[in-house]
């Protein structure tokens, strides 16, 4: 974070630091710039440290106890589940959904580019991807609820 900013101010011209040094209102600068980079969607901090849990690929991460590992398995299982009745419009907007397509210039976990290639709005492409979300965890507890604690 400290890399960020500094190299923000760094690019900002002397005159400009030097004018909200002697302003007053340094630390309220300082802040703001901090604020925007952790919390902007378009920032280098964001795309160099801010990388959401869906964008690893689950099975690439390593478990370290044994009892998250089962955990994984019966939650896979369950998506398995749900998608083996699927139709074939929403396992295909699943499937597109979970892996995309770099031919179709689909990215992964992107219901914004599934919708622009497809013409399907992105308001059902959500809509399929959370009723199937919402199945797999019903059946995750209904089928694996001692892993749970219940």
């Amino acid at each position: 974070m400290y890399q960020e900013l500094f190299l923000i101010l760094l690019e900002k011209d002397c005159e400009w630091v030097e004018s909200k040094y002697t302003s007053g209102y340094w630390e309220g600068i300082i802040i703001r710039i901090v604020l925007n980079q952790f919390y902007g969607k378009r920032t280098r901090f964001e795309k160099l440290y801010h990388t959401p849990v869906a964008r690893y690929d689950i099975h690439t991460c390593e478990v370290a106890d044994e009892e998250g590992i089962i955990y994984q398995e019966f939650l896979w299982e369950s998506i398995e589940e749900v998608t083996k009745h699927l139709d074939w419009y929403a396992n295909k907007i699943w499937q597109l959904y979970c892996e995309g397509d770099k031919d179709k210039k689909i990215k992964p976990r992107s219901a914004r580019s599934i919708s622009r290639v497809t013409g399907i709005s992105r308001q059902e492409v959500l809509k399929i991807i959370n009723n199937i979300k919402e199945k797999a965890n019903e059946h995750f507890i209904n089928h694996h609820r001692h892993l749970l604690g219940g």
